[in-house]
């Protein structure tokens, strides 16, 4: 059984030239499209975004909103995208469909946690299970090729499949951990927690550190991640955008 405290010490080794690199979490869609995802980056030197049925965010270099003009010509009349910013205007052809108040938190590991179970990684097999487990819990967010962004693990009950997490965006020295979903029937047995536990330790095995967004309503998730050592670091404002195509 591996412990924490073991990869604690890695990761305090290093500790502070990670916190130097905090500042790229200001901007993680940008920094992941244009590091450790640029294979899944289209776009501009001023705006990126997933390719299609990855996963639908966008991110821009700099706050300014005529930058969206670029990417209209990657882009299919009606596409909806997440933009990390707080836009007071679009150009006119964007049309603001949803604010979205999120906040941004981090994993700071602790000595003194417990042993951590193994957890299960699923394969191509799993992914229709996996894709309807998601959407079920979280609609809109998890497409068809998400799973290329990243592992998901899972926990199985008498064959089937109950919850699961992965990972989402990365980008140099950090990892989103995300899709951390259990199926309504199956909530209140720890499956999340666990699940996260093994993501965090997976991840600091790596190198990186491990960090999340979560709708600041949903206290009840909080309340869990950081009973997990999740601490808040910044609000996260979400617009969800469309192109509407129009001339």
């Amino acid at each position: 059984m591996t412990y924490v405290k073991f990869y604690v010490k890695i990761y305090n080794k290093d500790h502070w030239l990670m916190k130097l690199k905090l500042f790229l979490l200001d901007n993680p869609i940008w920094n992941a499209l244009s590091s450790v995802h640029q294979e899944f980056a289209v776009g501009t030197p001023g705006v990126k975004c997933y390719q299609e049925q990855t996963i639908p965010f966008m991110g821009i270099q700099y706050n300014d909103k005529n930058l969206l003009t670029e990417l209209e010509a990657y882009l299919k009349e009606g596409e909806e995208r997440f933009l990390k910013d707080e836009l007071e205007s679009v150009p006119e052809n964007w049309e603001i469909l949803q604010r979205l108040a999120c906040i941004q938190m981090v994993y700071n590991p602790s000595p003194v946690e417990s042993a951590i179970n193994p957890i299960s990684q699923l394969s191509e097999q799993d992914s229709d299970e996996l894709h309807a487990l998601v959407n079920l819990v979280q609609p809109g967010f998890f497409k068809r090729k998400t799973t290329l962004l990243g592992n998901y693990y899972g926990i199985r009950k008498e064959g089937i499949l109950v919850a699961v997490a992965g990972e989402r965006m990365k980008l140099d020295g950090f990892t989103e951990l995300s899709a951390v979903c259990t199926h309504p029937s199956h909530t209140g047995n720890g499956y999340a927690q666990q699940l996260l536990r093994g993501l965090c330790q997976i991840t600091i095995e790596k190198g990186n550190i491990p960090f999340l967004h979560v709708l600041e309503s949903n206290k009840r998730a909080i309340q869990i991640y950081e009973f997990l050592n999740f601490t808040k670091r910044i609000d996260f404002p979400l617009v969800k955008l469309k192109y509407t195509g129009k001339n």
